[in-house]
């Protein structure tokens, strides 16, 4: 057989394209089969086609129970861990609309054991100088982040560990100050999280295992009274680079459409440097209706004539003079009007963002799932609407 022969999947049949082959121990697979294996099993090149078949009738079997599941209690942020207390049964998953993903649904006794961590990444961060030169900030000024992290071992036939992340946050040190700016109340719900995922499962093993925490620990943000008070003002420490860090921005959470706002803002700000994480970001917060071809198009259209500095105009102290610097940490404050729940009874509030380099406010519309309760980003335009350019970029300045 030809390297480029035409194959067929050893599983349903289908015709397999030419990269879509999955190798098997003794055939092959398509990309449709492949994705309806549990997320957690990794042997795929050492499992036979009968094995993978199985699997698959474990996994379609797997289906009643996710649809029995209940959920009693929820552990976590990024990755949750979700507890069926009646049933003694858990499922570990990253999606809102969890059924839909067939997550597999473990019984208690199939928990072999648990090892959580919290662990910290330090990098410097650097400026230029005059000839261009990347040089240190004097005193030096760093980046740290923290994974919130859980290992569940279990006795499974197609798997045996479980690996997640529950949370992550960034954190800069300010130069000059010896002080650490951290998230807060976010951080220590995290925390407090990954403990109790902890302590879930030594209640269920009979061990007395600790989270693992690394010695420096952030501080909170330092908020006035009235900051504190006002919930239609976000405080980011630093912009998140991942779906699971704009997820664990404080005070971040589908309950909350103003949240989402602000999220969505702090997604867009990522497009410069990486595009795909970008859109990861905002499918993250659009729940059931993942960005479209023309939604990623239209966002390429809006970056593509250098206009990064859009999305940062809506932090507090970002203005055309300053090249659209915002302030730190970066603040953003989400409105509403006296119309902007006007279609509320029909699932949708329109929120507004002001942006420094404009006179009027931006619209940025959120859509309510009334099964959850949840709130998803809905309609994105308004936040990359034209602004002034930037005093660099201006003939006129």
């Amino acid at each position: 057989m030809g390297l480029f022969d035409k194959k067929f999947c050893d599983i349903c049949g289908s015709k397999i394209g030419l990269l879509g082959n999955k190798k098997l121990e003794d055939g092959n697979m398509c990309k449709d089969c492949q994705k309806l294996l549990s997320p957690w099993f990794s042997d795929r090149r050492h499992s036979t086609v009968e094995e993978i078949k199985q699997q698959l009738a474990y996994r379609e079997a797997n289906k009643a129970k996710v649809e029995a599941f209940i959920v009693t209690r929820t552990l976590g942020n990024g990755y949750k861990l979700l507890l069926d207390e009646g049933k003694r049964q858990f499922i570990v998953s990253r999606f809102s609309d969890w059924r839909s993903t067939n997550p597999d649904v473990l019984d208690y006794a199939q928990l072999t054991g648990c090892t959580t961590k919290i662990t910290e990444d330090k990098d410097e961060i650097t400026t230029k100088d005059a000839e261009g030169k990347e040089v240190s900030f004097m005193p030096p000024r760093y980046r740290y982040t923290y994974d919130f992290k859980a290992v569940l071992t279990v006795s499974n036939p197609y798997f045996d560990e479980m690996r997640f992340e529950t949370a992550s946050f960034l954190r800069e040190e300010t130069p000059g100050d010896a002080s650490l700016t951290g998230h807060g109340d976010a951080f220590n719900d995290a925390k407090a999280d990954l403990l109790a995922i902890q302590a879930w499962a030594n209640e269920l093993l009979g061990t007395q295992t600790e989270t693992e925490i690394e010695d420096t620990m952030p501080e909170a943000i330092p908020l006035t009274a009235e900051d504190a008070a006002d919930k239609t003002l976000f405080i980011f420490p630093a912009l998140p680079k991942t779906a699971a860090e704009l997820l664990a921005l404080p005070r971040v959470s589908f309950q909350d459409p103003f949240s989402i706002a602000a999220a969505a803002v702090a997604a867009l700000c990522r497009f410069p440097e990486d595009a795909d994480a970008c859109f990861a970001m905002l499918d993250a917060i659009k729940g059931p209706q993942p960005l479209s071809n023309l939604d990623k198009s239209f966002i390429r259209n809006r970056f593509f004539d250098g206009k990064d500095y859009v999305p940062r105009s809506y932090f507090a102290g970002a203005m055309p003079s300053n090249d659209y610097t915002p302030d730190q940490p970066y603040r953003i404050r989400v409105s509403e009007s006296v119309h902007s729940r006007d279609q509320f009874d029909q699932g949708y509030i329109t929120l507004y963002l002001k942006s420094g380099g404009a006179d009027s406010e931006r619209p940025v519309v959120l859509r309510n799932k009334p099964s959850t309760g949840e709130w998803f980003l809905w309609n994105h335009v308004g936040i990359l609407a034209d602004i002034r350019v930037p005093k660099k970029d201006d003939p006129w300045a």
